[in-house]
């Protein structure tokens, strides 16, 4: 593998993981607007292969904002957005670990 190509790895994975703090951020200050346009991307209970598809990929992608949203939701306002915050820190560190441990890790087999 080649410099290059970790480059491009590590690039990808960093834009992956930016893409799940920066929706989880959007539905902290924007909520249901966001959510909105999020559930109209997926679908409840998938029949076809194109409704799992699309599914599975707008979860893949935008998928923790919402998760814990929901999970949140049985908790009051403040308390909601209290634990979408802290959540959020929670993700941003959890992220920079995977990536320094996967950085590593290609780094340790391929160079």
């Amino acid at each position: 593998m080649t410099l290059e190509t970790m480059k491009l790895i590590q690039g990808l994975l960093s834009y992956y993981l930016s893409i799940q703090i920066m929706f989880s951020i959007l539905v902290f200050l924007l909520g249901r607007i966001v959510l909105d346009v999020y559930e109209t991307g997926v679908y409840e209970n998938p029949k076809t292969v194109f409704q799992r598809t699309l599914t599975f990929v707008t979860n893949a992608f935008l998928g923790i904002g919402p998760y814990l949203n929901k999970k949140f939701f049985k908790y009051s306002f403040l308390k909601r957005k209290f634990f979408m915050l802290l959540s959020i820190v929670v993700q941003i560190v959890a992220s920079i670990i995977v990536y320094y441990v996967i950085k590593n890790l290609l780094r340790a087999i391929f160079l």
